[in-house]
């Protein structure tokens, strides 16, 4: 069971009169409406929260350096309060719900400062982390929280912690934008570059209404199809939760060697990303004697469905698609056509808009025929993937360079394995945040999960060295002839 009392190592500190004062802590708050309301599908999430699940994104920026936590701080409460989710808490009316400004907002209440002992190795963070991620965000102010380390790596960490009524990835991402700079001569003033107060709202390309009804009865129909699926294959993945959770994490990838996997099998991260998962999952459950060849298992894979420019709006725009793994698949090749095959599919087709769809008829159900249609539609998987686009190129928080950016994905309903891979500044960070019941020994399934990767690497190499072999032995010489097994016999 975890351990989830405070570290020893660790001294909470979230007023630290030395460090940070009322008045440097006190944010340029903008204009923003008193009330306003919030989205059946955010609603949706806001309910989500079962004492085995909480809908939190818990993410870690790891930073060079010591902290400045009166610079942090300042830093945090001029620029988080432009995007007003951050400023507002959930008020709940009649199975309605609104965004509230709340009036006693204090940032202090939102950041505190851990003070540790001694460094922290990354088995220590890795504890703490977990101890951290079993709280559940107080309901009475808004709902996200920062946890500062001292000596973490020779620098310092940000346990960043939001629900996810108020974004998904896409809009978290958008925040750590503005939050840092690509610099670290840093002010108070954020970049002007995807400003959320400066920002235009991207429409949508219009379509008739004969195009919209089609649509939406496509959506029905897909709807209809995953309420109707089996449930997911046995396996000890679907054992019944407990609520004990772990968040474990690796040393990063290089994103070009992904990139390059992805391009001599004309496929994309993301189906890199399904295979060395897939391949992570079959060789996990094969050593725990679980039949892996006789039916592939299901993941819920997250599906964007925002404009990238839209993302200052935060909220939640994306689908959950059900994919089948290719885990009864041994060869990397053949496993990592079939992900990308599966995933093409599904872009084609109306079921990411489905399942964004079902959430939103979720949100307007009462509460417990809201969990028990996602306990349904949860059955039907075995694990949630995620795959985030995180900043391209290096960021500075308050003057100090962040060095690694990882984020884990929660698990509703039933599902107790989530799976997120996010890119930062040139490299891929994997995560795995597990119910302990499900997967007793996380690191060795995060292990798998990168050895598939290198797996993937090798094969594409020799698949392509093949081919290109092949076609070499076909192409005629230079005196006309051909050279290698069809050549004419003398």
């Amino acid at each position: 069971m975890n351990d989830r009392s405070a570290s020893p190592a660790a001294r909470t500190a979230p007023h630290d009169s030395s460090a940070l004062s009322e008045q440097s802590a006190e944010p340029a708050r903008p204009h923003t409406a008193a009330k306003s309301r919030m989205t059946r599908r955010d609603y949706a999430w806001h309910r989500m929260d079962t004492n085995k699940n909480l809908m939190v994104i818990n993410s870690i920026l790891l930073f060079e350096g010591a902290v400045d936590m009166e610079r942090l701080v300042s830093t945090i409460g001029h620029r988080l309060p432009n995007y007003p989710r951050f400023t507002q808490k959930v008020v709940s009316c009649m199975g309605t719900a609104s965004w509230v400004e709340d009036e006693d907002f204090n940032i202090l209440e939102h950041i505190c400062f851990e003070r540790m002992d001694q460094a922290v190795s990354r088995a220590e963070l890795q504890r703490h982390m977990t101890r951290i991620a079993h709280q559940p965000l107080r309901t009475d102010r808004p709902m996200w929280h920062m946890t500062v380390l001292d000596q973490v790596n020779g620098g310092h960490a940000i346990v960043f912690r939001v629900h996810h009524c108020i974004t998904d990835g896409l809009g978290l991402v958008h925040v750590l934008n503005h939050l840092t700079d690509d610099n670290d001569r840093h002010g108070k003033a954020p970049s002007l570059v995807g400003h959320p107060n400066l920002a235009l709202v991207t429409a949508n390309s219009v379509c008739s209404s004969l195009a919209r009804g089609l649509s939406w009865l496509k959506i029905a129909a897909h709807v209809t199809r995953l309420s109707l699926l089996w449930p997911d294959a046995h396996t000890q993945l679907k054992a019944p939760l407990t609520g004990e959770k772990q968040l474990v994490w690796l040393p990063p990838l290089e994103l070009e060697r992904v990139r390059m996997t992805a391009k001599r099998m004309g496929a994309t991260m993301n189906d890199v990303w399904v295979a060395a998962v897939s391949g992570a999952l079959r060789q996990y459950l094969s050593e725990r004697d679980q039949h892996v060849e006789e039916r592939a298992l299901r993941a819920a894979v997250t599906f964007n469905l925002r404009e990238k420019s839209n993302a200052f709006q935060l909220g939640n725009e994306f689908g959950l698609v059900a994919v089948e793994l290719p885990t009864n698949v041994d060869e990397p090749c053949e496993r990592l056509r079939q992900s990308s095959a599966r995933m093409t599919a599904i872009k084609r087709s109306h079921q990411p808009l489905a399942t964004m769809a079902f959430l939103s008829i979720a949100g307007c159900l009462p509460v417990a025929l809201q969990h028990f249609a996602l306990n349904l539609f949860t059955s039907k998987g075995s694990v949630v993937l995620t795959n985030i686009e995180g900043p391209g190129s290096r960021r500075y928080l308050a003057g100090s360079r962040m060095t690694d950016l990882i984020c884990w994905v929660p698990q509703a309903g039933k599902l107790g394995v989530g799976l997120a891979f996010i890119s930062y500044a040139g490299q891929i960070q994997l995560a795995l945040f597990v119910d302990t019941d499900l997967v007793p020994d996380p690191d060795r399934l995060m292990q798998l999960t990168q050895d598939a990767f290198g797996e993937l690497e090798v094969a594409t190499r020799a698949a392509v060295g093949e081919a290109a072999q092949a076609e070499a032995e076909t192409q005629p010489a230079t005196d006309g002839t051909l050279i290698g097994p069809l050549a004419p016999a003398s």
